[in-house]
């Protein structure tokens, strides 16, 4: 049984190696794209973020510089995207658009690190449209049935979600959410 389940997540983590490597250079590709209308206001619609979300690839990069958190984003919060990625939550608000931009990822892999973020703490969010930057505003413990906390917002929102506690065995029975407000944004071209 131990080595079956050995195998198992052995294969989990080559997967998302896979997933990291091949997608890592395909998205830099696309950022590096150009070609930008940088005379947009920061929080124009996400246009070019929009076309390359789509199931099993990778469309931005969420970066936590204090704590050395940098992880692929990806759309979808299925099993097999949230076993590679942070996954955006359908129906949410992209980068650049205004309203709740909502995003989950597993507590025993990425979004471990969020045991250890504080008010105040900068996220920053990569994407096609261009880099853009949320500060930490306020960490709740919910219960699973919270899916308010993905929900529409009247300014301009990130919304982490992971279950909770951290070291739990099994699956954990609560929610933990950091919520963080837009700071500002960074187009390609512009300094």
């Amino acid at each position: 049984m131990a080595l079956a389940c050995g195998g198992t997540f052995a294969l989990a983590q080559l997967r998302a190696a896979r997933f990291t490597l091949v997608e890592e250079d395909r998205l830099a590709s696309v950022l590096a794209g150009g070609g930008l209308d940088t005379s947009r206001s920061s929080l124009a619609p996400a246009e070019r973020t929009r076309r390359e979300a789509v199931p099993g690839r990778a469309w931005g990069r969420l970066e936590l510089p204090r704590l050395g958190l940098s992880a692929l984003v990806a759309e979808g919060v299925d099993d097999a995207t949230l076993g590679v990625a942070v996954g955006h939550v359908p129906g949410t608000a992209f980068p650049g658009e205004p309203g709740n931009v909502a995003l989950a990822g597993h507590r025993d892999t990425v979004f471990r690190r969020l045991a250890d973020v504080e008010p105040g703490d900068r996220l920053r969010f990569v994407t096609p449209d261009g880099g853009f930057e949320y500060r930490v505003d306020r960490l709740d413990v919910v219960g699973p049935g919270r899916t308010d906390v993905v929900g529409p917002t009247d300014e301009p929102t990130l919304t982490l979600v992971t279950c909770y506690p951290f070291g739990y065995v099994g699956r954990a029975p609560l929610r933990y959410v950091v919520r963080a407000r837009y700071a500002t944004s960074s187009m390609p071209g512009k300094k």
